[in-house]
């Protein structure tokens, strides 16, 4: 039996993409038609349609449950990493100014999902940094764009490094929040355990009370009844 107790909920998640999606397609109709930067529109079209398809598929799943399990959630959260992945590729790799947003899903995998997950997770994220730092469609414009070697290997090593720390930073403070909302909930148990226990203390003692008193008056009516006996 799967466990949903990562309390991520697929309509939150599919929030989250409808804003990706809108950002995506805005950035790429202001680059192309407005700041005139020649960029493979169709490719990239084609991708945030694709992720399009996904979340109305995802948006009408919601209706059979609303809980998305770990591996779901982790398979859901790969998914927009490749999307931006690939979408990075096709927008001039890592001098894309919004390459940092690779470190979006691993923040929510580090919120809510146990380490293995975010592990994973995190080395393919690496992994696209890297591949987007040297294999990337380059971006036609009118001024020259020249970036010494160096510079890339410092971009490169700069957002792995952010990916690390912001995945481990995220999990520690969800792993101590987790850890606090555990114990309040086990306190909230016995809690409710001590109420229910009080509860049928209280019911057994108003019963015995009700028990006792025809007891007594059938006690008195033999005890007289064996007086009269004795007097006679």
């Amino acid at each position: 039996m799967e466990s949903f107790s990562n309390n991520i909920l697929l309509s939150n998640l599919i929030k989250i993409r409808w804003i990706a999606i809108s950002g995506q397609l805005f950035t790429i109709f202001l680059v192309y038609f407005y700041l005139d930067i020649n960029i493979g529109i169709i490719p990239c079209l084609l991708i945030v349609f694709v992720s399009s398809i996904i979340n109305i598929h995802s948006y009408f799943s919601k209706k059979i449950t609303n809980y998305l399990s770990d591996k779901e959630a982790f398979y859901f959260l790969i998914f927009d990493t490749f999307q931006l992945g690939i979408l990075l590729f096709l927008t001039g790799g890592i001098y894309n100014p919004f390459s940092i947003l690779l470190i979006a899903p691993l923040i929510i995998s580090a919120s809510y999902l146990p380490v293995v997950f975010s592990i994973w997770l995190l080395i393919l994220s690496v992994c696209c940094v890297v591949l987007i730092s040297f294999f990337y469609m380059p971006i036609i414009w009118n001024e020259e764009f020249v970036v010494p070697i160096f510079f890339t290997y410092g971009l490169t090593f700069s957002l792995i490094i952010s990916l690390i720390f912001i995945a481990i930073y995220v999990y520690l403070f969800a792993s101590s929040y987790r850890g606090i909302s555990d114990a309040l909930v086990q306190t909230k148990v016995v809690l409710e355990n001590q109420k229910k226990i009080s509860a049928v203390g209280s019911l057994s003692a108003a019963a015995a009370h009700e028990l006792s008193t025809p007891l007594n008056t059938i006690y008195l009516i033999l005890n007289d009844l064996n007086e009269n006996k004795d007097v006679n």
